[in-house]
């Protein structure tokens, strides 16, 4: 007999959350070392006749300038993605960068940041030349809310699925709840059976509101694509907790938020 746990939201209707599931103790190590921190996201266009120069800059400018970010504890990590299947057919980007730190205010002033790590005179090149190359479409700025990796000294995955949300006023509390304890532990199966390495919330810091479409993330880190088609599915659920009713439960993930888009990036390069 399953057990419910019932929350009652303003807009008149009540919220049936799972509080039951119960999974087996995983046997990996999982790591959490990005939970709290925070994730700079840089959507960027290159054209195609200036992405050969684009990428030549990566090893000789573009990395040594993160590390030096990195080497004076400003960011934590760092991550350039290729869009390989955007989530829509009028994307203005192709390229992600995604940088994170442990600090909000990791982000300003880089070439503050990296003031030490370079002549004057040259920094002053390096970074004309950096801006003009890592001039984003536009950038956002998020809060980790939960994270689970299956190892944060291996190699990044070659792939990241990025599934963007709009989660319903009032509903944070409960998607993020749902997310934590009934999400975080079958995803924590998939990283058992080697399907995953890694799955991640985000909540938007800024920009925002109602007019921007969404407000929540989740980020899931796999090395083939074949781990994508055989993600959090019914049979999961039902191999895992076959006691659940698995509409109902699909059904109050609905009621709390609408997937807006889910794109597919791939690994190009990394410093961490």
């Amino acid at each position: 007999m399953k057990n419910f746990l019932l929350i009652l939201f303003p807009a008149s209707f009540l919220i049936v959350l799972l509080s039951s599931f119960s999974f087996a103790q995983n046997n990996l190590e999982l790591v959490h070392d990005h939970q709290g921190y925070y994730m700079n996201v840089d959507y960027i266009q290159i054209q195609q006749v200036d992405i050969l120069n684009f990428e030549n800059n990566i090893e000789e400018l573009i990395k040594p300038i993160q590390q030096a970010r990195i080497d004076s504890d400003y960011i934590k990590e760092w991550y350039l993605y290729r869009v390989a299947f955007p989530g829509s057919r009028n994307t203005q980007y192709n390229y992600v960068v995604v940088s994170i730190s442990n600090e909000i205010c990791g982000f300003e002033d880089i070439s503050n940041q990296i003031s030490v790590s370079f002549h004057h005179d040259e920094l002053d090149e390096k970074m004309a030349t950096y801006f003009n190359l890592m001039a984003p479409n536009h950038s956002e700025l998020w809060k980790i809310n939960n994270s689970v990796l299956v190892s944060s000294e291996a190699k990044p995955s070659r792939y990241f699925l990025m599934d963007y949300m709009n989660v319903r006023s009032g509903m944070e509390y409960a998607y993020l709840m749902m997310e934590d304890e009934i999400a975080r532990p079958l995803h924590e199966i998939r990283m058992e059976n080697g399907n995953m390495e890694g799955w991640e919330i985000f909540s938007l810091i800024t920009p925002g509101g109602t007019e921007y479409g969404y407000n929540f993330a989740a980020g899931n880190h796999v090395n083939s694509l074949r781990n994508i088609e055989f993600g959090f599915s019914e049979e999961l659920i039902r191999q895992n907790r076959p006691d659940t009713n698995v509409r109902e439960f699909f059904n109050n993930v609905e009621e709390t938020r609408d997937l807006v888009r889910s794109e597919l990036w791939e690994l190009v390069n990394y410093v961490k």
